[in-house]
């Protein structure tokens, strides 16, 4: 679970630097698409331990797509 919050702040962190350095968003919106893969995928392996979703790991997924578990590419 610390390793999802950690994988949500380093894709935060990311977007936020990109919005900073124009010239390097292409990178920066790649990595923190990375990190949201990787939370994406500590978040499932959760749900198939568990059977139930850790508290608040899907929230950030849901309001970006709408949909629980699906990802989306922001553009830049």
């Amino acid at each position: 679970m610390q390793d999802l919050v950690r994988y949500r702040a380093m894709e935060s962190l990311c977007r936020q630097s990109a919005v900073f350095h124009p010239l390097e968003s292409w990178r920066l919106l790649a990595e923190a698409e990375m990190w949201h893969h990787k939370a994406l995928e500590i978040a499932s392996r959760s749900i198939d331990c568990n059977g139930t979703p850790p508290t608040r790991a899907l929230a950030r997924t849901e309001s970006l797509s709408g949909k629980s578990g699906e990802s989306r590419l922001m553009a830049g």
